[in-house]
């Protein structure tokens, strides 16, 4: 017993020097976060009174200025745990998150830069535009993949004709949104009048996604079926950050390589963003939630679950993947 307390101290006090040098790591990343912060406000207050994409752009400040208030109370808690505290692998595990959470703080603040950039069209715009596209063609190549699920548990030869065209419709998207990288070289169009069109092809095709998951259930008369289809029309199911957030590097089959941007620093607001926690939140069918006056994308991956996931009808529940 003496040794194995003696390990366990040993363990602790090892834990504590980390946890020393972790503390260490937040309060230079803080500072330099702070130190950039006056200017990061000077230019989102520029481009609002610009009116250069208004509405997404105070959304997405919005939440990482909340979250900036959260994780500066975090850090004030961590910043003195006594001994006792300091020795758990739940105060490490805490300076794990903080340091996760400036990331993406960092990120928000990135993107507030980098619109900046976009708007003037600076040097460096169209790696810019870049990253801001991929969400968007995250989201239709996630969206063909609902069409697979579709198309191969449909058997009504009038809904296998609306996916089909659905299908043409996602390539249809793609196609405009590398169109508006061309639109934007050649100023046809500015930079917020994109952002929108972003937005705009991102509302409209996973509306049709959701009509069409929506008559699929309604056509499936089996005890599945209809448990399904009452879920779909009832609560829903819970999101996690696994299925509704963007993927850094992912697979793109039409393509034929790996896709990589960062999706925590994009300028439109969407799961990845500083201040977004969707954890447990229900899962809705348009693939956006709404957070005060704020339109939040997520990647539509979920929807698939809907469709394939076993409803448990004892209790209504929803079995894992």
């Amino acid at each position: 017993m003496a040794l194995c307390g003696i390990g366990v101290l040993w363990s602790g006090v090892s834990r504590r020097r980390s946890g020393r040098q972790k503390m260490t790591t937040i309060a230079q990343t803080w500072e330099s976060l702070e130190k950039q912060r006056a200017q990061v406000e000077r230019v989102f207050s520029a481009l609002v009174g610009a009116g250069h994409y208004e509405s997404g752009l105070t959304a997405r400040y919005e939440c990482a200025r909340a979250e900036r208030v959260r994780v500066g109370t975090r850090i004030e808690e961590y910043r003195s745990p006594g001994f006792l505290a300091s020795l758990s692998e739940a105060s490490a595990g805490a300076g794990d998150e903080i340091l996760s959470e400036m990331t993406r703080l960092a990120d928000a603040d990135t993107a507030i830069m980098a619109a900046h950039d976009l708007f003037a069209f600076a040097p460096g715009w169209r790696d810019v535009w870049d990253n801001e596209i991929g969400p968007l063609i995250e989201d239709l190549d996630v969206i063909d993949d609902v069409a697979d699920t579709l198309e191969a548990i449909v058997m009504d030869p009038h809904l296998l004709k609306e996916i089909e065209a659905f299908r043409e419709r996602v390539g249809d998207d793609k196609d405009t949104v590398i169109n508006l990288g061309e639109r934007l070289e050649g100023r046809q169009l500015d930079p917020a009048q994109a952002l929108e069109e972003l937005d705009r092809i991102a509302n409209e095709a996973r509306g049709r996604t959701a009509e069409l998951i929506e008559a699929t259930l309604a056509t499936d008369a089996s005890s599945q079926g209809r448990a399904r289809y009452a879920r779909w029309k009832g609560a829903g199911i819970s999101l996690t950050a696994a299925n509704a957030e963007y993927d850094r590097a992912y697979w793109s089959e039409e393509a034929d390589t790996d896709v990589e941007y960062n999706p925590a620093a994009t300028i439109r607001l969407i799961a990845n963003s500083a201040g977004v926690d969707l954890n447990g939140l229900p899962a809705p069918a348009t693939g956006v939630l709404t957070a005060g006056r704020s339109s939040i994308y997520l990647l539509p991956m979920y929807l698939d679950r809907y469709l394939t996931g076993e409803v448990d009808a004892a209790d209504d529940g929803w079995s894992s993947d």
